[in-house]
């Protein structure tokens, strides 16, 4: 059983023909995941430049399975390396992939994802007992994951930067992976190979920060302050945040609390409701929710997410008037929030 971190896949796929001549990549968390396969694929040509690469997706296979078994016991038409990527998120693929394992192939690789199976998964299982293939599960990663993740990739760039700075930059994109890697790629382009990133100097280049300021104009429209909530919409005007990202976002946000208190009416604690929620919600927004949550009820998030709908189109038919509209709703709903009233844009 090679079951590896998914830290190490990309190296232990690639670590010597004759060790491995596949790999799995599976588990819930598609970002990690889908990363995990470019990098592998990339990799791998460029270890072998003349290699085959060839692409397998569900449609392809269920239709005809047995070309999976044929593909991977062929030799590739340029007589060089080949690595076949196979999508498996149907039974059907699975099947195929199981059977190509059973019987084995020579002389080519296999690089197969899927999402989150269980131990008594049969693929997983038989990828897991063989000793010429290596998996990795992609679980959602912590924040000291990505804190470690930024720490390597820094590394790997001969950049530096002490722990909490980490945490900020990590922080500052909200735990989100995807987020995080253009962010490191803009501080490798900003410092250089040998350079070094304190504190002050990435939050001068995270762009994390506005992400907080927008969580800041809703918190402040939702929680009644209208002062500060015009004060918020005023940075994200200074930040040159567009007024409809900022109605967008709050509609997400609103859609969000909308669920939340439809599971909470079924009886949950609001505090268990938010930290249990999948996908993740970003720890360091928890409490907001919360309070959220104690405040506004069904009626009045829908009443929300309806006025959203009106500011929305007058955005788009005055996109003049973008951060007016934008700052009327905010206000208009922190004075809902505050007296108690229904929302009046």
């Amino acid at each position: 059983m090679a079951l590896v971190k998914p830290q190490t896949f990309v190296q232990s796929f690639n670590s010597g023909k004759g060790r491995f001549n596949g790999g799995l990549l599976f588990g819930v968390n598609w970002e990690l995941l889908s990363r995990l396969k470019s990098q592998t694929i990339k990799a791998f040509g460029s270890l072998f430049p003349d290699a085959e690469i060839v692409r397998f997706s569900d449609n392809d296979l269920s239709v005809d399975p047995g070309r999976l078994l044929e593909e991977l016991q062929s030799i590739s038409m340029f007589g060089g390396e080949k690595l076949v990527v196979v999508d498996a998120t149907t039974a059907s693929v699975h099947k195929a992939l199981i059977g190509a394992i059973s019987v084995g192939w020579h002389g080519c690789s296999l690089l197969a994802t899927a999402g989150d199976l269980k131990k008594s998964s049969p693929l997983r299982k038989e990828f897991e007992a063989s000793p010429k293939l290596v998996t990795a599960i992609c679980y959602e990663q912590s924040r000291g994951e990505l804190v470690e993740l930024a720490q390597t990739r820094l590394r790997e760039n001969s950049v530096t930067a002490d722990r909490g700075t980490l945490e900020f930059i990590v922080d500052a994109v909200e735990g989100n992976a995807a987020l995080l890697e253009p962010e490191l790629a803009k501080i490798f382009c900003f410092v250089g190979p040998g350079g070094v990133v304190d504190f002050s100097l990435a939050q001068q280049i995270v762009a994390g920060n506005d992400a907080g300021s927008m969580d800041n104009a809703i918190d402040a429209a939702l929680g009644g302050r209208v002062e500060a909530a015009v004060q918020a919409i005023g940075a994200l005007r200074f930040q040159g945040q567009n007024p409809s990202s900022f109605l967008i976002t709050m509609t997400n946000h609103c859609t969000l609390l909308l669920n939340l208190a439809v599971a909470v009416q079924g009886g949950r604690r609001a505090a268990a409701t938010v930290k249990e929620w999948r996908p993740p919600i970003f720890f360091k927004r928890h409490d907001a929710l919360i309070s959220q949550l104690d405040t506004l009820g069904i009626v009045d998030l829908k009443t929300l997410l309806e006025q959203l709908r009106v500011a929305n189109a007058d955005l788009r038919l005055k996109p003049d008037l973008g951060w007016a509209v934008a700052e009327r709703f905010s206000v208009a709903a922190a004075l809902m929030h505050r007296s108690g009233r229904k929302l009046s844009v």
